[in-house]
């Protein structure tokens, strides 16, 4: 079996001025950057920064979700520091897997000023569209020191149709 890593592909770099395949450029960052100013500096009072960078952030702390096709299963592995097995929930669809992790923790502290309950909360939650149907009932799974590797065993194709000839009275 080989080992098929399925990644988005990567980004072309910056238009160089080359003109090799003669296609005008747009200008579609600039646009972009000018639709957002006035919502950046909307927002800036509120966050340190343009609201971008508050966006790119949030992606950054996005958990890692890794997808290899290992020919007749699926390894999908997760990276959920912070989370247990207990606040993780895994759904596997025919062709569609969902992912939700929920954890709520509270503290209460007791000072000179009186009690202090601290709580916070880490949701995660993802659906993958697989390019092929899994055996939803077979789909198995671990969850060790944050990290959720499923496997998923693929659903064998069924025989094509064949055609057959009618013979026309």
């Amino acid at each position: 079996m080989t080992d098929k890593n399925v990644k988005a592909k990567p980004r072309r770099p910056q238009d160089s001025g080359s003109t090799a395949l003669a296609i005008p450029s747009l200008g579609i960052p600039s646009i972009f950057q000018e639709f957002m100013q006035p919502f950046d500096e909307f927002m800036e009072p509120f966050f340190q920064g343009s609201m971008r960078s508050f966006m790119t952030q949030a992606r950054k702390m996005e958990p890692v979700v890794d997808f290899q096709d290992r020919g007749d299963h699926y390894v999908v592995t997760a990276e959920l520091p912070g989370f247990e097995k207990k606040d993780v929930e895994v759904k596997a669809h025919s062709n569609v897997l969902e992912l939700t992790a929920d954890k709520s923790t509270e503290n209460e502290t007791k000072g000179k000023e009186g009690v202090q309950k601290l709580s916070s909360r880490s949701y995660f939650h993802r659906y993958l569209t697989l390019p092929e149907e899994v055996l939803s009932e077979k789909v198995s799974g671990t969850m060790k020191n944050g990290v959720l590797e499923l496997r998923l065993p693929k659903r064998v194709a069924k025989a094509a149709d064949k055609s057959t000839r009618v013979d026309l009275k």
